[in-house]
């Protein structure tokens, strides 16, 4: 079936948005629309979504910068982390694509366990079975607690393009009180910084549906501006129940699924 031009043009639009209001759903939701939606070989898929997303979140965190919500100190401990633990997730799987087709089978169920586990701390998160600290005092992670984060996180972006904006921003929920706004400046512009090392590393081994990427960015790059300007003025409750959803969704079908 031939898919429209337009179609990612929307998907890219909807997941730009998404990205600039609540810091999460570029691997997430992306990932799996390009495996079920588009089609695309697993690993070509991840590589795809690495780039649209650095770019993506590239114009994110510099709107997100304008609206004094990005602490680059707190970027700067994080991305410590991230960095080269991106780097060895994305070299593990290219080294794994090239010896054989066993990444294009495990790398979907992976991504699926990743996805539903995420899926179920934030929808948890939301309902209250985890607490989220909005009327606390603000208690920010101590450096060396964001380089953690950070390297538990790139480590997943490398290996399924999944981490920079989903599992670090669920742990920041769970684990910290700091304001919405900061939070997601944090975890935009952190993405930003920590996908392009795996992105770069993706297209140096061809792994990467260029065409693609520009579809997705036409959409992606007024979408986020939209989403990082109204961080402060949309009920981030019922935005995080419905992406909680669809992650969860998201994750069910790349484990149990045809693809």
């Amino acid at each position: 079936m031939e898919i429209h031009f337009s179609f990612p043009i929307l998907a890219g639009f909807t997941v730009g948005f998404l990205i600039g209001l609540t810091g999460m759903g570029g691997g997430a939701l992306m990932t799996p629309f390009l495996i079920l939606a588009m089609k695309i070989n697993p690993v070509i898929a991840v590589g795809t979504d690495l780039t649209f997303a650095a770019l993506t979140k590239i114009f994110g965190g510099i709107a997100h910068r304008r609206e004094h919500n990005a602490s680059f100190r707190a970027v700067a401990w994080m991305s410590l982390g991230s960095m080269p633990a991106s780097y060895l997730g994305a070299r593990l799987v290219l080294q794994s694509s090239q010896s054989s087709s066993a990444a294009a089978g495990f790398l979907p169920k992976i991504l699926g366990v990743v996805l539903t586990i995420v899926g179920v701390i934030v929808l948890a998160r939301n309902t209250n079975l985890l607490v989220f600290k909005d009327d606390m005092a603000e208690r920010w992670p101590r450096p060396w607690i964001f380089t953690l984060i950070g390297a538990s996180g790139g480590f997943l972006v490398g290996l399924t393009s999944v981490g920079g904006g989903t599992v670090i921003m669920a742990l920041l929920i769970v684990f910290f009180s700091i304001p919405i706004n900061h939070m997601v400046g944090l975890d935009v512009a952190h993405g930003a910084l920590l996908t392009i090392v795996p992105a770069i590393t993706y297209a140096w081994g061809g792994q990467t549906n260029w065409p693609l990427v520009g579809l997705l960015l036409i959409g992606s790059i007024p979408g986020v501006w939209i989403g990082a300007h109204s961080v402060n003025r949309i009920n981030h409750r019922y935005v995080r129940g419905v992406l909680s959803i669809l992650i969860l969704g998201g994750g069910i079908q790349l484990l149990f699924g045809g693809h």
